[in-house]
């Protein structure tokens, strides 16, 4: 069952609550003026709705890269085998080095 406490009590049993979220494994919602406002919660429990959201962020990403796809081999279909790969090589340089000025890759050299 999820505790609701309000943030004058949040603030004098902080300890208290936050024990009781960790041990029973519940959210307590902080409430200021009846309005909910912030929730504690485990360690773990935030984990988990961590990993959820970062799975659920890698299925849009790939709903929406299966969708371009689909798009562009439509806008494509008549192009050559050469032409599709020169237009590939384009798009992943392209990609690339977007990735790299963004900081999310970096490469090495030999």
């Amino acid at each position: 069952m999820v505790k609701r406490v309000s943030a004058s009590e949040a603030k004098n049993r902080f300890g208290a609550i936050v024990d009781w979220a960790v041990q029973s494994q519940q959210e307590v919602i902080v409430e200021s003026y009846g309005e909910p406002k912030v929730v504690i919660l485990s360690y773990e429990a935030y984990t988990e709705i961590e990993q959820l959201r970062e799975a659920a962020r890698r299925q849009e990403a790939l709903a929406r890269l299966r969708q371009l796809r689909d798009e562009v081999r439509a806008r494509n279909q008549d192009l050559t085998p050469e032409e599709a790969q020169a237009l590939s090589d384009r798009f992943s340089r392209e990609a690339a080095t977007e990735m790299v000025q963004e900081g999310k890759i970096a490469f090495q050299e030999e």
